[in-house]
């Protein structure tokens, strides 16, 4: 088969394998609740992906078959991603540079070797890649429906979560009421009619008349705490996405070194196939003598 011909297929091969990494994404970020099979099949299909790209970084010769089939691979996320246009596209743009950035390297530490060692050839470029797909990951996730979602969620404190907190500050609360009042009584035995209607049209707490003292300061606190953080709720979902990219960082420290192995096995299996061969070159090189 001619080289050509196997550039092709490994540009090919690059295009198909990220449009099922983009489809997984938006799996996951849109729809969620994905079982463990899933998340292992979407690992697999980015491990799949990051192979080929590395494979092609040594094996297409012809940059216009290796940087037009990457281009359209990202062009292509704008089918899962229309969101926020510009940001994903200044990701885009970042990790398309450093798709370049570390091919170039990769291929000058193929040049300057004269016995290949894959493990060097590869550690050269992967790590910057890898961190500019986590980021354009990160920045998915930031404008997926759920996380922009939590901007308007209303926080709801777990009420046994609330009984145990106040526990150890019943009879501190307690003193502060009258005699023969405990948080177990009814409200109406510390809270007026004029002090429910008050708290029900200023501040939205509606009291029923089988409510204790202790579900009216449920109420209480739970309105506080969803007032006193609404002013920084807008920062979660940014908070969210640089844990994920921190995260997703921290998980390629391992991630790099198995898909380094892998595409040295699947090397190894298109040599075995007679896909591609190692050849021995005499090179030319200058010396300086006395």
């Amino acid at each position: 088969m001619p080289r050509l011909h196997k550039e092709i297929i490994l540009g090919a091969a690059i295009i198909l394998l990220a449009v099922f990494c983009w489809y997984f994404l938006k799996y996951a970020f849109y729809v969620g609740n994905l079982s463990l099979g899933c998340w292992i099949i979407g690992i697999i299909l980015f491990l799949l992906w990051n192979i080929v790209l590395c494979l092609a970084t040594l094996l297409i010769k012809n940059k216009l078959i290796l940087f037009s089939s990457f281009v359209v691979s990202l062009i292509l996320f704008f089918i899962f991603f229309h969101n926020e246009f510009l940001y994903c596209f200044i990701a885009l743009i970042i990790l398309l540079l450093c798709f370049w950035f570390a091919s170039n390297r990769i291929k000058k530490e193929e040049e300057v070797q004269v016995s290949l060692n894959f493990w060097r050839i590869w550690k050269r470029g992967l790590p910057i890649f890898i961190t500019a797909l986590c980021l354009l990951i990160s920045v998915a996730y930031y404008f997926s429906p759920g996380t922009l979602e939590i901007k308007e969620a209303k926080i709801k404190i777990p009420r046994e979560s609330f009984n145990s907190t106040i526990k150890p500050l019943e009879n501190f609360i307690e003193k502060r009421f009258p005699q023969g009042v405990s948080l177990d009584s009814p409200a109406n035995k510390l809270i007026t009619p004029e002090q429910r209607s008050d708290l029900e049209k200023q501040f939205g707490i509606k009291i029923t008349t089988n409510d204790k003292i202790r579900d009216v300061l449920y109420k209480i606190v739970d309105y506080q705490l969803n007032t006193a953080t609404t002013p920084y709720r807008k920062f979660i979902p940014l908070g969210l996405a640089i844990i994920l990219f921190i995260t997703l960082r921290i998980a390629a420290i391992i991630y790099i070194p198995f898909l380094i192995l892998f595409s040295y096995l699947v090397l190894k299996l298109l040599i075995a196939i007679k896909f591609i061969r190692i050849e021995i070159e005499k090179k030319e090189v200058e010396s300086v003598k006395l």
